[in-house]
């Protein structure tokens, strides 16, 4: 089952705020030889606010996505876990090609206890708090109205990012230094969302937020850089609903190995 309720509306033509939440549950009771009973959940909150003056632009959007697996007698398993906020400011520099400056401060992190791989997690431990000024693009590719919105930004810039840790390793760490790691670096930005609705009672959206940063020996080994995308797309047909979510992480401070979540559900949508 999904509890879907979608709210967004502008005072004025320069406002805009958006709220999606999803909730969905699945029950399962098995008897063979002992009985068992699990419940799986998975909720996630979609929170946007954009501002747009003529030289001026402000975007902002929060992504909550989380699931556990309750079994009998057994500590719950959590199956997802993101917590993801980004502010973007921007000025216009040249109307002619229209570019534009921006200061990006983007944050991923964690809500509750957990692992990557064999490493402990928990709240905001750790947090990826990465601040990039870039220089690029904002572009309007339809009209904006109610029933339809297409925009991109795009860029290249130098980031700064601040790693805030507890109990999490590094990878480049045999043993934690200090609870606050800094690095700089090249970077590159990519931002998409398109909403579109057809025939009044169908409509599709795809959200999608990705930053490289060129770490040290980049040149040498691709592999030395930091890749982290969010894609969320949903699609609403009357009164189902469709949302895919996917995560993905290449970072060698992290794990060896890519951080990759993803998760798919139906069911019904309500919207007020």
């Amino acid at each position: 089952m999904i509890i879907n309720s979608t709210f967004v509306f502008a005072q004025e033509t320069n406002y805009e705020f958006g709220l999606r939440g999803n909730f969905g549950t699945t029950f399962t009771s098995i008897s063979h030889q002992e009985e068992t009973q699990n419940l799986e959940w998975l909720s996630n909150i979609q929170l946007l606010f954009n501002f747009h003056s003529d030289n001026f632009h402000f975007d902002s959007d929060i992504l909550v996505n989380y699931g556990q697996i309750v079994r009998t007698d057994e500590i719950p398993e959590k199956t997802q876990d993101l917590l993801m906020f980004t502010l973007m400011p921007s000025i216009r520099l040249i109307d002619t090609p229209s570019i534009r400056l921006f200061l990006q401060t983007k944050g991923e992190t964690q809500i509750t206890k957990g692992y990557i791989g064999e490493k402990e997690t928990d709240f905001f431990d750790p947090l990826f708090l990465t601040n990039t000024i870039f220089i690029g693009e904002k572009n309007r590719l339809l009209t904006s109205t109610e029933n339809q919105r297409f925009e991109i930004a795009y860029g290249v810039g130098y980031s700064f990012q601040q790693v805030f840790k507890r109990k999490f390793v590094l990878e480049s760490e045999n043993t934690p230094n200090s609870n606050v790691e800094f690095m700089n670096n090249p970077s590159a930005i990519f931002r998409c969302d398109f909403y579109k609705t057809f025939l009044d009672e169908v409509s599709f959206s795809l959200r999608m937020n990705s930053g490289l940063d060129f770490k040290g020996g980049f040149l040498k080994s691709i592999s030395n850089s930091r890749f982290s995308t969010i894609i969320v797309l949903s699609l609403d047909i009357y009164f189902i609903s469709l949302q895919y979510i996917g995560n993905i992480v290449y970072d060698n401070e992290i794990s060896k190995k890519r951080v990759f979540n993803q998760s798919l559900t139906a069911g019904f949508t309500l919207k007020l």
